[in-house]
């Protein structure tokens, strides 16, 4: 959950950024932009290592429903060798051993699909969650690339007219000293 404060984070910091005037690019201090991201370079690895860990689990149900499977078989076999005495009782019991082994197969494969489901879903909500970063880090990306464009094509600063001049000029000055020495 700390990928998601430190994304929570970033986005606060493009929120609340000063905007440029007349355009949609804002301001953002770099220092805590390449902070919060570095912060969650770091923390992607534990999520990883999460899925890991969920992977791990869907191993270990899996073995555990095929060792309940095993011992559902055995304990059938065990207790159909008990039952072959008598005829009759040996075709009871064969077909109960039968019906216990395959309902431990299909209880084994109900274990199974439940647990690859759960694990798919965890999955896909991990894949999501990537895309969602790759994307953020994308959008960021073309920000920085768009606003390095833009202060590259800025124009140099022309010349303000006389009317500009003398309006900034300091108080006391006569609008004849406001005008720069070249005359224009």
């Amino acid at each position: 959950m700390e990928v998601h404060e430190k994304l929570g984070e970033l986005a606060a910091l493009v929120s609340g950024a000063r905007g440029v005037p007349l355009s949609s690019s804002v301001v953002v201090d770099r220092e805590q932009l390449l902070a919060l991201v570095g912060d969650v370079r770091r923390l992607l690895p534990a999520e990883v290592q999460q899925a890991g860990d969920v992977l791990a689990q869907r191993d270990e149900v899996l073995e555990a429903a095929r060792a309940d499977a095993d011992e559902v078989v055995a304990r059938a076999r065990e207790r159909a060798e008990e039952l072959i005495d008598a005829q009759a009782v040996t075709r009871a019991s064969r077909e109960r051993a039968d019906h216990i082994v395959q309902t431990a197969r299909e209880e084994a494969k109900r274990l199974r699909l439940d647990a690859d489901a759960w694990v798919d879903r965890k999955l896909s909500d991990f894949e999501d969650e990537l895309d969602r970063l790759k994307q953020q880090a994308a959008r960021g990306r073309d920000r920085l690339k768009v606003r390095d464009a833009d202060a590259d094509a800025e124009p140099e600063e022309a010349p303000q007219p006389r009317a500009q001049v003398a309006e900034q000029a300091p108080a006391g000055a006569t609008a004849a000293s406001a005008v720069p020495a070249d005359g224009s």
